[in-house]
């Protein structure tokens, strides 16, 4: 579980990026449109929901 960042989406990190370029860089523009594709927004959620359920188990088992 560690390959999932905790913290703002990409798409904030990527869109932050475009716009100080003034979106004139190609590879950044496609980077920042597959992380606004609403299919790639509803997987990094679920991967996130997946994660805070997975950790929350984790903290139980060790409780017992």
């Amino acid at each position: 579980m560690s390959e999932l960042p905790g913290g703002p989406p990409e798409r904030e990190s990527l869109a932050r990026i475009v716009d100080a370029d003034g979106g004139q860089d190609d590879a950044e523009n496609t980077y920042y449109e597959w992380a606004a594709d609403p299919d790639a927004v509803w997987l990094e959620t679920a991967r996130h929901r997946f994660r805070g359920q997975y950790l929350r188990r984790l903290r139980r088992v060790g409780q017992r």
